[in-house]
């Protein structure tokens, strides 16, 4: 497996994108009420040099034990991520039942629009609500280069494996896969490019549905640099004359619909749901992999660190990695399944990361879908 000159060379997760939340926000003292635990020992299967582990605990260890012991004298905590509120119940029902302790009041909520409003909330005077957030590399820019999310606490507290704590000091919560995501009844494995730069060629004209937004191609920037990205995307419209459709999940409805043979914006998460209802959908990936990786992190003073950092590290588990996966289709696992061992992983590692990405993608846009 190959890790693109992007991806930070330590021992650590994935990376990301920093997040900046504004100014030290206001709150209690959360740091003198915080347990210290001994960080016990995990299973965990090794990936390539420098890549994140795949933790499998799969109970609860003594160490998580005190620190949500601690929680529930907290009593509850607030937390915030980009899940339906019908799946987070689902997702969150075995954590209830063995901690009937702790309550989660949560707020469902895009990533971006949450750091919008705690920078509001911190202008305005008032304290960080969250103790907890759930982000992305690059949607949840604004946070973390203003210093709001904690990054003294010591997850091996909660028996969280090191390789799964990015620097900036947030849990991995899942990774999901980008690619080709092609129907099943229209096209054979052996009939789909070897390569990105394969996947331009006349056999594929009108059989590609693309995503004016330019995903994934903004991410794949990160590794080709955005004069050959916006190179490509020209030899790609002239010669396949790919169906722009905004959205994934249009995009591989049109797919399944008998539309076109295949998306170049499918999502393993999706492509697993949809597998789930008998749909005949699959992942093919290429020589470059683009990625999305997210991450739990505590705000900075925290009310109620030890009950969030309960949920967090009861998700690294195996039984809450199994109850995220079987909701969100999500799996917390580095590289992500299915993979080529050749493959080059190219994902947001640092802001300017997350620059050129942005950049690249509003170029593509406009080569894909002009305005006027």
């Amino acid at each position: 497996m190959k890790y693109s000159k992007h991806r930070r060379r330590g021992s650590l997760v994935v990376l990301f994108a920093v997040i900046a939340l504004v100014g030290a926000a206001c709150g209690s003292d959360s740091s003198d009420t915080t347990v210290a635990v001994a960080a016990t020992t995990t299973t965990t299967t090794t990936a390539a040099p420098g890549a994140a582990t795949t933790t499998t605990a799969a109970a609860p260890t003594a160490s998580l034990e005190t620190v949500c012991a601690a929680g529930a004298e907290e009593g509850s905590f607030v937390y915030w991520a980009t899940i339906e509120p019908d799946n987070f119940s689902e997702i969150s029902q075995p954590f209830e039942d063995r901690y009937p302790g702790i309550d989660i009041e949560f707020l469902s909520i895009r990533e971006e629009d949450g750091a919008q409003n705690i920078l509001t909330a911190l202008s305005a005077g008032q304290d960080v609500e969250p103790d907890m957030l759930y982000g992305s590399q690059d949607g949840l820019f604004p946070i973390i280069d203003r210093d709001l999310i904690d990054t003294s606490y010591d997850w091996s507290q909660v028996g969280i494996n090191p390789d799964m704590v990015h620097p900036t000091n947030m849990v991995r919560l899942f990774v999901v896969g980008l690619g080709i995501a092609y129907n099943t009844n229209d096209i054979t494995p052996a009939e789909l490019p070897a390569t990105w730069e394969d996947l331009i060629d006349a056999q594929y004209a009108k059989q590609l549905v693309v995503d004016p937004r330019g995903n994934p191609f903004d991410l794949l920037s990160i590794a080709w640099g955005e004069e050959f990205t916006v190179d490509y995307i020209t030899r790609l419209k002239d010669t396949v004359e790919p169906i722009v459709i905004r959205g994934g999940t249009a995009g591989m409805t049109e797919v399944l619909a008998g539309g076109a043979w295949m998306t170049s914006s499918g999502r393993a998460d999706s492509n697993a749901e949809l597998q789930a209802e008998g749909a005949p959908m699959e992942m093919h990936y290429m020589d470059f992999v683009p990625v999305r990786v997210l991450y739990n992190g505590l705000t900075v003073d925290a009310k109620s660190p030890n009950a969030a950092a309960c949920f967090a590290g009861w998700l690294a588990t195996g039984e809450g990695k199994a109850s995220f996966e079987a909701v969100e289709y999500k799996a917390n696992e580095f590289p992500p399944a299915g993979v080529p061992a050749s493959a080059e992983l190219v994902f947001v590692d640092s802001a300017s990361d997350a620059e050129t990405a942005n950049a690249a993608g509003e170029k593509i846009a406009n080569i894909l879908a002009p305005e006027g």
